[in-house]
């Protein structure tokens, strides 16, 4: 057998097994290819576009011994390459946000990289510019405290359009453009609006129904528009208001339980983002540095839990935070036996309405009618979580939440903390 040779992981549709979203998956025919294989996968993950890789070795395949003369040619092996846009389009998008009357910034997750944040900070302050976020967002990739702060765009075509009216030119920087989640019938932009992107995925440059799409690095092509753009003496927009929260409870609406979150953690809190409930006002909580909120870019129940595992052992000196329902949790609730049995100090925070929130809503939609198969109360979910290994605490006060929080840093292994939400 070749050298280097795999199964490629896919079902009659081509579509890959492990996760729609992985880049590249596979598995060695035979034990030697282990090597190469691991190889490859390290070079797709880190090649635009960047992405996940998926590679499946079988369990006695480790106890064989690797070809040595092979091994010696791949260490020498080496690959360069840095696809980025040209300077011509750098050019051009400057020029469009100079020349354009009421320009505005989107960000994706592509653009969520330390470098892509701070450029995306210096743009938007350099040339005033109002910042939306990408519908979905699976990241945070700027401030949401910042006086550009804008908030998240919607995610239907109407909403979208009606947002980006006001402003006529549009600069969108490492997301699709855009995705939809809400039917509608409407056009996708109004009259006088131009949308221009950088990609680094050539796949997301084909599917964009509009817009003049440039394919290379985000963040390299917001570090060189913001060091070639001029000043702006635009007045600077009003700071987005942050409405206030009903703090009343036994059980606490999902803004208040936010607030109190992000009181009791800091600027280099990672959190994964599973709670359902709070989509759409996600950005009350203090982002303020790259790489600090995750959330499942297709939406899929079950990823939060083992995600904040994960975040932990990839970010060992941040403080990580899983932001639960207590019907996402159910999906992937043995990933606590993992982190208690390795003693991941992550914090998992349950949010518990006793509903199956998500069903409903779409059974609202599409004209389902609801009953009791929708109701998952009585779920004992400090019980399940202390069979499981971890210290466990309820929650009877949005301050007690926040205290709870703040003595995460010091914590050892694994907690979970369950509050009540409305």
């Amino acid at each position: 057998m070749p050298f280097g040779e795999c199964r490629q992981l896919t079902n009659v549709d081509a579509t890959k097994l492990v996760d729609p979203l992985v880049k590249w998956s596979g598995e060695p025919l035979r034990p030697q290819d282990a090597p190469s294989l691991v190889s490859k996968g390290l070079f797709l993950a880190n090649s635009a576009p960047r992405g996940v890789v998926y590679l499946s070795i079988p369990l006695d395949d480790w106890t064989e011994p690797a070809e040595e003369n092979a091994l010696t040619n791949l260490l020498q092996r080496s690959a360069d390459g840095t696809p980025v846009i040209t300077p011509k389009a750098v050019d051009a998008l400057v020029d469009a946000l100079e020349g354009a009357s009421a320009p505005s910034l989107v960000l994706g997750p592509g653009a969520d990289t330390e470098v892509g944040f701070a450029a995306a900070i210096a743009l938007a302050e350099q040339a005033h510019l109002p910042v939306w976020i990408a519908p979905g967002p699976p990241r945070a990739p700027f401030p949401t405290r910042h006086r550009c702060y804008q908030g998240q765009l919607p995610s239907s075509a109407g909403a979208i359009a009606d947002v980006l009216a006001q402003y006529d030119t549009v600069a969108c920087f490492g997301a699709p453009v855009f995705r939809y989640h809400a039917p509608s019938t409407e056009d996708f932009l109004r009259p006088g609006t131009t949308v221009y992107a950088v990609t680094d995925d050539p796949d997301e440059a084909a599917r964009a129904p509009f817009g003049q799409i440039y394919i290379g690095d985000p963040s390299d092509a917001l570090v060189r528009i913001a060091g070639t753009i001029a000043p702006s003496n635009r007045d600077w927009l009003p700071q987005r208001p942050i409405t206030e929260a009903d703090t009343s409870g036994p059980h606490f609406t999902v803004e208040a339980i936010l607030d109190a979150i992000d009181r009791g953690t800091t600027d280099d809190t990672a959190f994964a983002l599973e709670w359902t409930s709070a989509d759409l006002v996600r950005d009350r909580l203090t982002i303020s540095r790259a790489k600090s909120l995750f959330y499942p870019a297709a939406g899929a129940l079950g990823w939060g839990l083992p995600a904040a595992i994960g975040l932990k052992l990839g970010f060992p000196d941040r403080p990580v935070v899983a932001l639960l329902g207590d019907g996402a949790m159910q999906y992937t609730v043995a990933g606590l036996w993992t982190a208690a049995r390795y003693s991941v100090p992550v914090t998992f925070v349950v949010c518990t309405n006793r509903k199956y929130r998500a069903l409903q809503e779409f059974s609202r939609v599409l004209h389902v009618p609801e009953g009791d198969y929708l109701d998952i109360s009585g779920l004992g979910i400090l019980d399940i979580a202390r069979g499981y290994g971890l210290e466990t605490h309820h929650a009877e006060t949005l301050e007690d939440l926040t205290s709870y929080l703040r003595t995460g840093e010091e914590a050892t292994g694994p907690r979970l903390v369950e509050i009540f939400e409305r």
